[in-house]
């Protein structure tokens, strides 16, 4: 990760992540997919998010093109209008049949897309995922954020923290069907059975559906059903911004707060407010630099993305596919007052 020059290793989405869905209502397909092949023969790779409009997705593509630029390929950046996994399967199906060099995906469900990213394998189209996995079969390798116990320990960490040690507390995920999201909650669920957090309790856990006008709206609902809620956790970036500011319009700032994973750049003004004192993430334009250059290194025959697999990925240095077919970005950082204006993402 870099921040201002820096390099940083971070700690979901995930989202959310991001956050992966599936729960969402039918909605049209993503915006029509101009035909991929290439002119003069260049390389055109895919980066699909769960949907477009995200914060967090967008922040990925930055990463994704600054890999671009350095490998000499092209990445265009295509996703479901809505964070639902039959969109993302219809536009996947798409860009199958235009024969892509390489499809980079944060999956909506991890079961729902394995028969697509078998399809694209067969095909010779390579599949790495990103943020939230296609279930192993339907991808070569799974680019994760950092390790899913690492994420759950943080944020169940903080909440106690801004609890002041016990009280109610609340988690608004993304949907209900996102890999990462569930693996999160149920590692926070084990979390909370640590001696040190048995004076903490879980009342509730809703779902924003990523969806900035649902997720508000679950936290006001989540104000009114407990009315002494010390905090929700929130470990998609849709949700914990949405929250936050429900918090902020409620008056409710220094009785609710906020906190899970979210971006620097949309929670700043709720850090200082005093909606969101703290929260974590990794940086997610590492995230997508790292799946491009995994992509480009399988696309090239550098590696076939077997477990043990070695390769370089520009300025993140080297990286080693591990037994589970996993690559791991980095380490958790917390964000707070006293470091989030030396961030820039």
């Amino acid at each position: 990760m870099v921040i201002k020059g820096t390099r940083l290793f971070l700690l979901f989405a995930t989202l959310v992540a991001l956050a992966a869905c599936g729960s969402a209502p039918a909605a049209p397909a993503a915006t029509e997919v101009p035909a991929a092949q290439p002119a003069a023969g260049g390389t055109i790779y895919f980066l699909v998010p769960k949907n477009l409009g995200n914060p967090y997705f967008d922040t990925a593509n930055t990463g994704a093109q600054e890999a671009a630029k350095e490998l000499g390929v092209t990445v265009k950046y295509q996703g479901p209008a809505t964070a639902d996994a039959t969109q993302q399967i219809q536009l996947l199906n798409t860009l199958i049949a235009q024969k892509v060099a390489g499809l980079a995906i944060s999956a909506d469900d991890s079961d729902a897309l394995v028969p697509t990213g078998k399809e694209a394998i067969a095909a010779g189209i390579p599949v790495v995922t990103w943020d939230s996995a296609i279930a192993p079969g339907g991808r070569q390798v799974h680019i994760n954020q950092a390790v899913a116990a690492d994420i759950a320990a943080v944020q169940i960490q903080m909440a106690s923290e801004l609890a002041g040690g016990e009280g109610k507390i609340a988690i608004l995920s993304a949907t209900s069907t996102a890999p990462n999201q569930n693996e999160w909650i149920g590692l926070m669920k084990e979390e909370l059975k640590k001696p040190e957090y048995a004076k903490l309790e879980l009342v509730d856990t809703v779902y924003g559906d990523d969806d900035d006008t649902k997720s508000y709206a679950e936290a006001q609902g989540l104000f009114k059903t407990y009315p002494d809620l010390k905090v929700i956790i929130a470990p998609t970036t849709v949700g914990i911004a949405a929250s936050a500011r429900a918090v902020q319009d409620g008056g409710l700032v220094g009785k609710v707060f906020v906190t899970g994973l979210g971006t620097p750049n949309q929670m700043r003004e709720y850090v200082k407010s005093g909606a969101a004192p703290q929260f974590a993430l990794w940086n997610p334009g590492d995230l997508g630099y790292l799946a491009i250059y995994t992509l480009d290194a399988i696309h090239s025959g550098k590696i076939k993305g077997n477990p043990g697999d070695q390769f370089t990925a520009g300025k993140l240095g080297n990286y080693t596919i591990d037994a589970d077919g996993v690559v791991l970005l980095g380490k958790p950082t917390v964000f707070n007052k006293d470091n989030i204006d030396k961030f820039d993402f």
